[in-house]
């Protein structure tokens, strides 16, 4: 199993954000202020999202830019980050089913 890092860097990256900054303005306009710094230690591992809110919100900004695009990859972040699976109700939200 991939950590939460990984999976982290590898959505950033296939969402194509240039940098964290863009990443952090993402969030930004979803309600989350984050500095770049502190998005980094999420991807070098440091630290991990425990807000599920926050990591819900991340899987949004990454479904609206292509790189999650199924249950099953969004529950394998949620998972890295030990907060289980979507719920029925979240996988609405996301992915309309």
């Amino acid at each position: 199993m991939k950590s939460f890092a990984e999976l982290f860097k590898q959505h950033r990256v296939q969402a194509r954000f240039a940098n964290l900054s863009d990443f952090a303005d993402a969030l930004s306009e979803k309600g989350y202020v984050y500095d770049p710094s502190m998005i980094s230690l999420w991807q070098r591992g440091k630290r991990i999202p425990n807000r599920r809110r926050l990591l819900i919100t991340i899987i949004a900004v990454f479904c609206e830019k292509g790189a999650i695009t199924s249950v099953d990859e969004a529950n394998e972040l949620l998972e890295a980050a030990d907060q289980g699976y979507l719920t029925s109700k979240e996988q609405e939200d996301l992915f309309g089913n």
